[in-house]
């Protein structure tokens, strides 16, 4: 019996020698539970912090200060690799990378290393030294990661001289959740712009063909979107609906791509069956745009009430007064202030300051008069829209 207790014994001091003990289990389990636990608090702060970022410069800064408040560093940098091996830097921190190193042949190849790299590069040595690079001499010890390698906004993201001891493992996992959150960011934010982009295009395209149906109404579209975003804005309206007045400004009259050409170049007066014609525009250009789910509401409603009249007069409905959503009403004293001012076939354009009268003799029965005394009031304030200086 004594011999097998003492086996048992010696076993256990075997197992004992192999394996970590129960104290360094729980230390060890303690360490991965405290890196989960950041990681996690990490991910809640990006997704609070990022949520709703439409700026790749924003969403860098932001990722710049988590990256070097969670890892307690000197400096912080976001390089991204530009088309023609030139580099764009952003930096926080105490220390920055000197841009001649960022842009010279060490930094450009450091950085497209990096990118083909799947995992962070950790350096803690003394020489400072990556795969035959150098690093400046104000960089100590730092961590770096790949941010969106594949997609179309790509770079990496740069921490170094930590303030306490070295860079560990935990360091460059917390910094490649930072990268994966920030690279998905610009990544989104890149296809946004590029859809932006298009759409911008198309809009201005789309407003231009309609003008150019006429020669008589040459910019019209442009001009009448640049006032009713002014008016917009000086009414302290929330951005996204003055992009939606700039929107619904530049689209108001696609319904006259169903107009003959005959009508609209017309040298004299309409006729009363002409006129007809023309009014249906309105509602040619609702049809158009309704298919455009996004276009629903305000867009929309500028499209098809911008010829409404607050006593009723107006057209396609004859609505009165604040029946006629707010856009209509904004859109048609934008509209009527650069028809007044552009020459007809039948008569000249009338002066500014002759259009402004016009529009507060009509106030309250053709156009709103809240609205009339707002745009007289902006026009008297900002001359550089009486030279049209500026674009919508």
């Amino acid at each position: 019996m004594g011999a097998g207790r003492t086996g048992k014994m010696e076993n256990s001091k075997h197992y004992a020698a192999i394996g970590p003990s129960p104290d360094e289990e729980i230390r060890d389990l303690t360490i991965k539970l405290t890196e989960a636990w950041e990681e996690l608090s990490l991910l809640y702060q990006l997704a609070g912090s990022l949520s709703g970022v439409v700026a790749i410069d924003e969403a860098i800064q932001t990722a710049l200060s988590l990256a070097q408040d969670k890892l307690e560093t000197q400096g912080a940098a976001v390089i991204i690799a530009g088309p023609d091996d030139s580099a764009q830097i952003f930096q926080s921190g105490q220390r920055d990378l000197p841009d001649g190193w960022v842009n010279g042949p060490s930094g450009q190849s450091f950085v497209f290393r990096l990118l083909e790299r799947r995992h962070p590069l950790i350096v803690n040595r003394a020489e400072q030294r990556w795969q035959g690079l150098d690093f400046p001499p104000e960089v100590r010890n730092l961590v770096g990661v790949a941010v969106n390698p594949k997609g179309g906004v790509k770079g990496v993201l740069l921490v170094w001289n930590k303030c306490r001891g070295g860079f560990t493992a935990g360091d460059g996992k917390l910094l490649s959740t930072i990268s994966a959150y920030l690279g998905g960011v610009i990544e989104t934010v890149y296809l946004y712009k590029t859809l932006s982009e298009a759409f911008e295009g198309i809009l201005l395209s789309l407003a231009t063909a309609v003008d150019a149906k006429s020669r008589w109404t040459a910019g019209h579209s442009h001009r009448t979107t640049r006032y009713a975003v002014a008016l917009a804005k000086h009414l302290g309206n929330r951005p996204d609906f003055v992009e939606k007045v700039r929107i619904s400004g530049l689209l108001h009259d696609v319904g006259k791509i169903g107009i003959p050409d005959a009508v609209l170049e017309k040298p004299d007066r309409l006729t009363p069956e002409e006129f007809e014609l023309i009014k249906k525009h309105p509602e040619i250009g609702y049809r158009i745009l309704e298919g455009i789910r996004q276009f629903r509401g305000d867009i929309l409603d500028g499209v098809l009430y911008h010829h409404e009249r607050v006593d009723g007069k107006g057209y396609p409905r004859g609505l009165r007064g604040e029946e006629i959503p707010f856009i209509g009403r904004l859109l048609a004293v934008a509209d009527g202030f650069d028809a007044m001012t552009s020459d007809r076939p039948y008569r000249p354009g009338k002066s500014k300051e002759e259009a402004l009268q016009e529009l507060v003799k009509g106030a309250g029965s053709q156009w709103d008069q809240q609205l009339v005394l707002a745009f007289v009031e902006m026009m008297q304030s900002f001359p550089l829209l009486k030279d049209e200086e500026s674009s919508p």
